[in-house]
């Protein structure tokens, strides 16, 4: 399964990366350091899941691109926040396929939040 990850922090892309890669799953990263990222990694990349580091407003907005272009808004999206944000809340609610993951998390949570999507991906959606 390949699993596309947009993060600010070099560090914690490695971190997911690693854990992802113990289990298996071939992982693509775009670090974006103060860029705002475009579709191209996803037309590229073709993921069957997408982790967003939501810090920033661009990614709410890749987001939102991700959700309104018919042949992406199936890939289902974790996304990962320091903050509990009742706009992100508001703006995810009406959005199928996300899910979203508050920093500090277990481990064990984010892994089995991963696996129900990449699951969930294979039984139903083609």
């Amino acid at each position: 399964m390949r699993v596309l990850i947009y993060e600010t922090s070099h560090d914690r892309a490695k971190l997911i990366e690693e854990l992802l890669k113990d289990y298996r799953y071939k992982t693509f990263t775009e670090i974006t350091n103060g860029k705002i990222p475009t579709l191209s990694k996803v037309q590229a990349v073709r993921p069957s899941l997408i982790i967003m580091n939501v810090g920033v407003r661009a990614h709410l907005e890749l987001l939102e691109k991700i959700k309104g272009t018919a042949k992406y808004s199936h890939i289902p999206i974790i996304l990962i926040s320091n903050f509990n944000s009742q706009e992100i809340l508001k703006k995810i609610n009406h959005m199928s396929n996300v899910d979203y993951l508050i920093e500090p998390f277990k481990l064990k949570n984010f892994r089995h939040m991963v696996e129900r999507w990449v699951n969930f991906r294979s039984l139903y959606v083609k």
